[in-house]
Order: structure tokens, then C-alpha cells, then sequence
């Protein structure tokens, strides 16, 4: 279980979170949901220890990972994968070097190993074999987003951090994507964080659902409990703060 308990972070004296308190069970997936500009990004990013907060604790398993060492550390990221919203995929690599970067960098598999890796996570993600000897600029949107899926599944992951993975897709890839995470969640069984301001993301992958608005958390519970008028709260009067 991830504990996240009054996690706070500012920019500039601005505030971008402000005491976000919830749990996140295992295997289970949390849709953060929001207008763009309400510090979503900022919070997975600290959940994952790529953002430093201000103040509050995140705790994995009942250990607090910004009291860790860096070496400490390490070891529970291995066990972390992050889709981010762009890709960031390496321009200048193929897929297939794009998917084993991280093995080769920080693991001592044999060739024969990542081969085998990257041929299951391009797998998991309905890539065709000839795709890995393209190289980013080739690619669709739509084949990009799946790219940056399974470079994040090529560690087995424990936890999933998705950041808006529907962005600048069109409506059909959307829909493949979606059906594409709703299919890993159960093959793959990895504990998700999805954050988004598209509210159809709710209903297709979500257990649980925290709405952040104003730097704050306004509701966390099951999808199941969120009604039209708190959807409608939150994007007529959601403040722009940039993050």
C-alpha cells in the first residue's frame, strides 16, 4: 500500500499541493481527476520521488521513502515505471533500444534476457515485432503512447504511474489505449496511478478516484460514489495555477 499523508509542495511561494491525505491500495487503480493546472503531474511525480515536497510523507509499504538513501532508494524504484504525458522516448534510439535501455543500464541480464523482456512487454502492448527496429518519428501518436507503456512494463513493475495517457490522441486511440490499460490491469496486476482531466477515464479503469482541485483533494473514494454535481464543481470553478 502507498500512504500518502499531508503532502504539500509550492512553487515560487505558490501553492501546488496542499495536505493530500489518502491511501492507495495494491493492485488496485487510482484515477486522479482534474482540469489541467491543479498540480496532478506534480503529485505523481512526488509519489514517485522525482519531485521533492516541501513537507508530508509517502509511505510504501510503512517506509517513507524521502527518509531513504539514495542506494535504499534505488531498490524501490526498480520496483516503479512512469508513463509520462510526451513519452519521453530517446530520439536518437530505436524501440527496441528505447525498451532496453533501463536493463542494459541497471541490470546484469544477459542479452538473451532483455531480448526476451523487451519481446514481452512489445507484446503486452500489441506491438508487431517489425516496430522495434523503428525509431520514435516513425511512429504514430497512437504506437508512441504504447512505446512509452511498455518501456514502463520492462521492469515488471509494482506500481504504474500514468500521466495523462490519453494526451493529444485522437478519439479512436483513446479508446485503444484505455483498452489497452484496462487489459494490463489484469494481466499484469501492478498497482496503477492514472492522472487525467478526461472523466471518461473514470468508469473504464478506476477503483478508486481522487478529484484535486485548488491544490487540494476534494474527494477521494470509489468511482461508484462521484455524482454529476461534484464533476461540474470541479471543472466550472477549477483556478489555473500552471502545474
Amino acid at each position: 500500500m502507498i500512504e500518502v499523508r499531508d503532502l504539500s509542495k509550492s512553487f515560487d511561494g505558490k501553492p501546488v499541493l496542499q495536505k493530500i491525505n489518502l491511501d492507495i491500495e495494491n493492485e488496485k487503480t487510482l484515477v486522479i481527476l482534474g482540469p489541467s493546472g491543479q498540480g496532478k503531474t506534480v503529485f505523481i511525480k512526488t509519489l514517485a520521488r522525482l519531485i521533492e515536497p516541501d513537507s508530508g510523507t509517502v509511505l510504501y509499504n510503512g517506509q517513507n521513502i524521502f527518509l531513504m538513501s539514495k542506494k535504499k532508494f534505488k531498490e524501490i524504484q526498480k520496483q516503479m515505471a512512469f508513463v509520462f504525458q510526451a513519452n519521453a522516448l530517446f530520439d536518437f534510439l530505436d524501440v527496441e533500444d528505447n525498451l532496453s535501455l533501463f536493463l542494459k543500464m541497471h541490470t546484469s541480464y544477459s542479452q538473451k534476457e532483455i531480448a526476451e523482456r523487451v519481446e514481452e512487454s512489445a507484446r503486452l502492448v500489441g506491438l508487431d515485432h517489425s516496430v522495434l527496429s523503428k525509431f520514435p518519428e516513425e511512429l504514430s501518436v497512437g504506437m508512441g503512447k504504447r512505446v512509452a507503456i511498455a518501456r514502463a512494463l520492462i521492469v515488471r513493475p509494482q506500481v504504474i504511474f500514468y500521466d495523462e495517457p490519453t494526451s493529444a490522441l485522437d478519439e479512436g486511440n483513446v479508446s485503444k489505449i484505455l483498452d489497452l490499460i484496462s487489459a494490463l490491469k489484469k494481466e499484469v496486476c501492478a498497482t496503477s496511478v492514472i492522472v487525467t482531466h478526461d472523466v471518461g477515464l473514470v468508469s473504464k479503469l478506476a477503483d478508486h478516484v481522487a478529484l484535486l482541485k485548488n491544490s487540494r483533494i476534494t474527494f477521494f473514494g470509489r468511482k461508484e460514489e462521484i455524482t454529476e454535481p461534484m464533476l461540474n464543481d470541479l471543472y466550472e470553478t477549477g483556478e489555473d495555477n500552471g502545474q
